[in-house]
């Protein structure tokens, strides 16, 4: 099979709206360390569309219950951990709608960045960004540091696009905020 027929399915589940995607639970990790000490396991989603499963989510804060204040509190410690699921390479860019939130809010070349390590997942890849006040943010790819930025602006920009005001996805935004995994 060509490489772009085995790649295009996941394209178009990433490009997908937010009424294609389901969401699941996962339960696989209660805590995590990071380089900002122990957080909790706050909340998970699932991205599925019909029978695929393409990515899963996982915040981790200092306390529980999460609320959309205490994850966006600049004072706080977090990660975010998006887990690879579906089978394969991601293919291409990474979806527009990412992008362009990550384009008002991020300088060109952390976003180009990103692109870059975006376009080089597959499935089982592990992607976090784990935060920490005084230091800023570090991007791994299945532990190893990719990125390191200053200031809160990455995990803000990161938590904007699943868990703002305008979330891309609601339902997504629904399950991280409910604190259930």
């Amino acid at each position: 099979m060509r490489a772009w027929a085995r790649t295009l399915p996941l394209a178009l589940l990433l490009a997908a709206g937010p009424g294609s995607a389901a969401l699941a639970a996962d339960t696989s990790q209660n805590a995590a360390v990071s380089s900002a000490g122990a957080l909790d396991l706050a909340g998970c989603a699932a991205r599925r569309f019909f029978v695929f499963d393409v990515y899963r989510l996982r915040l981790y804060l200092p306390q529980r219950p999460v609320h959309e204040t205490v994850a966006f509190d600049r004072r706080l410690p977090k990660m975010v951990e998006l887990e690879v699921t579906y089978p394969g390479n991601v293919p291409g860019d990474m979806p527009g709608s990412w992008r362009k939130r990550f384009q008002e809010r991020l300088p060109p070349a952390l976003v180009a960045d990103l692109r870059s390590i975006y376009q080089n997942l597959k499935g089982g890849d592990v992607l976090s960004i784990d935060y920490r006040p005084e230091r800023g943010s570090l991007v791994r790819l299945n532990g190893a540091v990719q990125i390191a930025d200053h200031g809160p602006a990455l995990i803000e920009a990161l938590l904007d696009i699943w868990m703002g005001p305008r979330a891309l996805n609601p339902e997504i935004r629904q399950q991280l905020l409910s604190g259930r995994c």
